[in-house]
Parts: C-alpha cells; structure tokens; sequence
C-alpha cells in the first residue's frame, strides 16, 4: 500500500476519535471523514408520524486543490501565492470526496469569466464527477498566464445537484475522440457576481495543508444541500 493512502487511512481512521473527544475537526479531517447521517427537515411529516423524516447517508462536502508550475514540461508543484509571472504556465489539479456537480471558471482580462470545466477533453465534457480522482485544469497542458490586474483569478463550484444559474457553462456531451473548435462558453460578471451571493462563505472552511502543497475546503454545514464555492488567485 502506498504511502499516500496510508495517510488516507489514518485520518479516516483519527476522525471519529477527534469528534468522540469535541475536538475541533480542520478543513482536512473533515474531508476525509466517513459518511454520516443527515436528517431533511423538508421532508418532515404532519400528524402522529411527525417525527419521521427522511434521511440520507452523505460525507461533509468538500475539494482540495493544488496548483503546479510548468517547466518546460515538467510540472512542479507551486503555491498559489506565486511567485508567478506573465508568460508562466499553470494548471490546477482538483479532487473532491463525493459525487457531484463541478463547475470552473476563469476570469478574462474583459472582466467575463470563461468555462474551464467541464471540458470536453474530460468525459466528453460531463460535469458529474466523483471523488478518488484527479481533474487537471487544463488537462492537455498549462495556462499560459496573463495576470490581468496582478492577479489571475478562478472560481470553482461544486454542489450535490446541478447548480442552475451555471448550466449555460455545460453543452451537449462530445463525441468519443473529437475535440470542439469552438470557444468555452463565457458568463458574466454579474451573473456570476449573483450566483455567489447564494452560497453564503460563512458555511465554508479552509486550510491550506504547506506540506502538501494542498488548500481543503469544505462545507461544514454537513447538509445533504451543501455547497463549496471557492476563489483562487495567482499572484497577489
């Protein structure tokens, strides 16, 4: 077993021992947590069954990124705090610890935000993605980086259901094997501006992990509605 997931392990294994102790659970340890039990008051029922409601068994939602540094072509794991510089090349690696929606996008020096997933370069361009694997943005090689204003910026959404004010940024499934020549769909500033204002950041934790170069954030409502939006820059 490697050793990777053997540090896996021990903080799955550590958890339920922290939360038996009232210890207080990091971005981390909640990522890696085991499945708990959610009860939705919204399905609550009237009368002498009152109390029965329905439940559903769901990890506390959350991604971690990490950001590497094109050299050449060798990737180098970077930390978003830089340094970085025009011309660099960057790509992000995503990983999340449940099945759900995933949405990124990049804001152009315009001020619109451009889609960078889903892609069709990725399972043909679907935006259900599950945990236990690696999305590297962009897949094929890195984002040559401008830095409009000092700073490139990013915004990743994730969510247990499709997030509707972000759909126009999801087209059709591509073909097996063929790649479009269009342009990524764009999404204004104001839309967008819009769809963060329903996801309050109060409900979000964050912990940048420096030994592995690794930034958790999680949705420590643990509602089976839950919700990570996070933005990422490069520079300052």
């Amino acid at each position: 077993m490697g050793r990777g997931w053997c540090v896996v392990l021990a903080a799955i294994a550590a958890w339920p021992a922290a939360a038996q102790r009232g210890g207080r659970q990091t971005a981390r340890d909640l990522f890696y947590a085991e499945a708990g039990l959610i009860v939705s008051p919204a399905e609550g029922r009237k009368g002498k069954f009152g109390g029965a409601k329905k439940s559903t068994i769901a990890v506390t939602l959350g991604l971690k990124y990490r950001l590497w540094k094109l050299q050449g072509e060798k990737p180098v794991e970077w930390e978003s705090g830089g340094p970085w510089a025009v011309g660099d090349h960057a790509r992000l690696g995503i990983e999340i610890n449940d099945t759900g929606y995933l949405y990124v996008v990049h804001r152009q020096a315009s001020g619109a935000w451009r889609r960078l997933f889903p892609t069709p370069e990725i399972e043909r361009g679907s935006h259900f993605v599950r945990s236990g694997v690696v999305y590297p943005l962009p897949p094929e090689e890195g984002l040559e980086l401008t830095l409009p204003g000092g700073a490139e910026r990013f915004l990743v959404v994730l969510a247990r259901e499709p997030v509707r004010e972000l759909e126009s940024l999801v087209g059709p499934l591509a073909a097996e094997n063929t790649v479009s020549a269009a342009p990524p769909p764009e999404i204004s500033e104001g839309v967008l501006e819009k769809t963060r204002s329903l996801f309050p950041s109060k409900d979000l934790l964050i912990e940048r992990v420096a030994g592995e170069k690794t930034v958790y954030v999680v949705n420590r409502t643990g509602k089976a509605e839950s919700v990570v939006a996070v933005e990422i820059r490069l520079g300052r």
